[in-house]
Parts: C-alpha cells; sequence; structure tokens
C-alpha cells in the first residue's frame, strides 16, 4: 500500500479553491480595522453617526462581512477536513491531519507574536479542528445538529453577556490609546511586546472557548453541506437557489436588526442583538456559498474567478502575509499609518493589499505548484518532500 500523499493541485475543486479565495479577501476587509487602529475595538472611535463615513463602513461590514467571512472560512476548513481524511475510517490519515492541526497551530503562533497579529484564527482551528476531526464520522443531520447546538450556547452566551456592557466599554480610553499608541507606533520589539503579551491574554481567557465553539460550528456545516454533495457538478440548482432565497432575506433581516440594536446603543452590544447574531451570520453565510456556486456554475468573469481560485490555493501563504505587510504598513518601524487612517481609507488599503497578493498568486503558480507555506505545511505533515 502506497503512503499518504498530498493532493495533485490539478485534482483540487476549483470551486472550493475560489471560495476559500473569497472568504481571504473578506476576511482581510474586517482585520485591517484592527490592525490600522485599535486591536481590541470592534468599532469606530467617535459616536455613532449615519454622517461619520466610519460608521457608513462599519454598517455595511456588518450586514455583508462581519463574521460571514470567518464563517465561510470555517465552513471550507470543515470541507478540507474531510477532503484530507476521506470517510473511509483511516488512522493514518487521521494521524496525519492531527500533524497538520500542530503544524497550523505553530504558524498561528508565529502569526500572533512575530508578525504582530493578535487577532490570528489559526490557532482557534487547530485547537476547533481536534474536536471536528472527533467528530467527522457523524451524518450530515447529526453534525447539522451538533452545530445548531452550538450556535445556540453562544446565542444564549452572547445574550446573558451582554447587559455587563456599557457603550463606553466598547471604545479605548485616552490613556489606553496612549498606551497602544506608544507601542503599537514604537520599534519592533516594542511592537512585538505588546501584541505578544495581547495574544496570551486573548488565548487563556474564556472567550477561546467561544471563538472555537463559533469556528468549530461552521466546520460541522461544512462537513454537512460536503456530504450532501453541494460542492458536486450535480448537485440540484435549485438547491442552490433555495439558499439563496431562504439565506439572504434571513440574513440581511437579523443582520439588520443586530446593527441597528448596536447602533441605536451608542456602539454597544444589546441582549437582543447578542442572540441574533450568529443565526444571522449563519444566514447570510448560507446565502454567500449559494450564490457563489451559482456564479461558478455560469461561468461569469472567469479571470476574476482564476484570480480567487489562485489566492485560495495559498491561502495559509496570503493569510500570514497580510500580517507581514499589515505591520510593515501601520507599525512605527514601518510606514507608521496606525490610527491614522479613516475605516474608508483602510478598505482602500487593504484592496490594494489583496490586488498586490492575486498579482503575488498569479506570478508564483507560473513557476510552482504550490505556495510557500504551504509547501512547508506539507512537508511538516507528510515528511516528504513535495
Amino acid at each position: 500500500m502506497s503512503s499518504p500523499r498530498p493532493a495533485d493541485p490539478a485534482q483540487r475543486l476549483l470551486s472550493i479553491d475560489a471560495l476559500r479565495g473569497v472568504a481571504l479577501c473578506g476576511i482581510l476587509l474586517i482585520n485591517i480595522f484592527d490592525m490600522g487602529g485599535p486591536i481590541a475595538m470592534d468599532r469606530p472611535l467617535g459616536e455613532p453617526s449615519m454622517a461619520d463615513p466610519d460608521w457608513l463602513v462599519w454598517g455595511v461590514a456588518q450586514l455583508f462581512v462581519t463574521g460571514t467571512m470567518r464563517g465561510l472560512f470555517s465552513l471550507l476548513f470543515g470541507v478540507g477536513l474531510l477532503l484530507f481524511v476521506g470517510d473511509e475510517e483511516s488512522a493514518d490519515r487521521s494521524r496525519l491531519y492531527l500533524r497538520r492541526l500542530v503544524l497550523l497551530l505553530l504558524f498561528g503562533i508565529v502569526d500572533s507574536t512575530v508578525l504582530l497579529w493578535p487577532g490570528d484564527i489559526l490557532v482557534i482551528y487547530a485547537l476547533a479542528g481536534i474536536v471536528a476531526l472527533i467528530l467527522h464520522p457523524l451524518k450530515p443531520i447529526q453534525l447539522v445538529a451538533a452545530a445548531a447546538v452550538i450556535l445556540l450556547m453562544l446565542s444564549a452566551w452572547a445574550g446573558l453577556e451582554a447587559p455587563s456592557f456599557q457603550p463606553a466599554d466598547t471604545v479605548y480610553s485616552p490613556e489606553m490609546l496612549a498606551r497602544e499608541g506608544a507601542a503599537r507606533l514604537g520599534s519592533y520589539w516594542q511592537s512585538f511586546d505588546y501584541m505578544s503579551y495581547v495574544s496570551w491574554n486573548w488565548t487563556v481567557n474564556a472567550l477561546t472557548y467561544r471563538w472555537m465553539g463559533d469556528a468549530l460550528a461552521f466546520m460541522l456545516v461544512g462537513m454537512a453541506l460536503y456530504r450532501i454533495g453541494l460542492f458536486g457538478p450535480d448537485f440540484d440548482e435549485r438547491q442552490l437557489w433555495r439558499m439563496v432565497r431562504i439565506g439572504y432575506p434571513a440574513g440581511l433581516a437579523l443582520r439588520l436588526l443586530h446593527a441597528l440594536l448596536v447602533f441605536d446603543n451608542g456602539g454597544g452590544p444589546t441582549v437582543i442583538s447578542g442572540i441574533v447574531d450568529q443565526p444571522g451570520r449563519l444566514a447570510m453565510t448560507i446565502g454567500h456559498v449559494g450564490l457563489f456556486l451559482l456564479l461558478w456554475r455560469r461561468g461569469p468573469w472567469p479571470r476574476l474567478m482564476a484570480g480567487f481560485a489562485r489566492m485560495g490555493r495559498m491561502a495559509l501563504t496570503l493569510y500570514l502575509g497580510q500580517s507581514l505587510i499589515a505591520a510593515w504598513i501601520f507599525s512605527g518601524f514601518g510606514l507608521g499609518l496606525w490610527n491614522r487612517l479613516t475605516w474608508p481609507a483602510l478598505w482602500v488599503v487593504a484592496v490594494v493589499i489583496l490586488a498586490a497578493q492575486a498579482l503575488f498568486a498569479a506570478l508564483w503558480f507560473r513557476a510552482f505548484r504550490f505556495g510557500p507555506v504551504e509547501w512547508l505545511w506539507r512537508l511538516g505533515t507528510y515528511g516528504l518532500r513535495p
């Protein structure tokens, strides 16, 4: 029997790669706010106002991007688990996948310390991936039921926690802003000390369990969708339309309710906003998946889709690269633009970064079969030179 090896790029499901590329782009549109401003704030500094461009961007992001791109990435992580392990019980494949998760954990530690990005999600994925690996033999309905239970628990947690937050708690004080600014606009080692401290405190916090549950639930949904053949060419197109017709109206209604409640509460969460957040982002994510697969089948914008697919093939390289680029743009040892740009300007920066990464991916795959970090990941997983 031949030893397990990485999948040949020619055998990959390009639709999954392209959807992963879309998720990668969307994640930067959210991460860029914390990369270019206060790391622990999910809202603009000013008071909520429709006249404030920052809050307008916040509103658009809340409706269509925030949480949903992370949901897409988590969903596809679950799909990737099944593609790697397969449906047959294989101790060798499970062992290799555990090694793959350990390596992902190490990449996450590097990202959250050396690359100065405490918002890294790779550590969470590595931990949640262990649970997903245990649960992967479940049937689709069981996977969906487990995901529903997790999301209900997370919604209850958020709803019960909301009254303990006042709007002022969601904004940096002048002292906090000055302290973080001194670190992030200082030398590399000042930034490293501060970001590593933040990363450690976030990791050993109880919120890690919430993030793990958040990621795990969408991984399970992704596995269920893959098991029912969603990404196959023979999947009923009427079901894709149903995902769009149900996902978008439900998601938009719940996301709009969430955003309006937070906006009306001075930027702070409410009980209802906490409860509707998870079902809203799940519905919107399902709508995104359905719409993308419909577009993929119809073959519009072939160059754009091919670009997304290339980015998806080297998503780990580009994700870590975003941290590296942002560290140079915003830190004191680089361009020093931390907390100097508006949210619309930060989105412009994100688009420029993504355009550069798309060009890099196109040039890279002219000469190589794997992204550089993906090559290392495969080398560490299989112990064989890819």
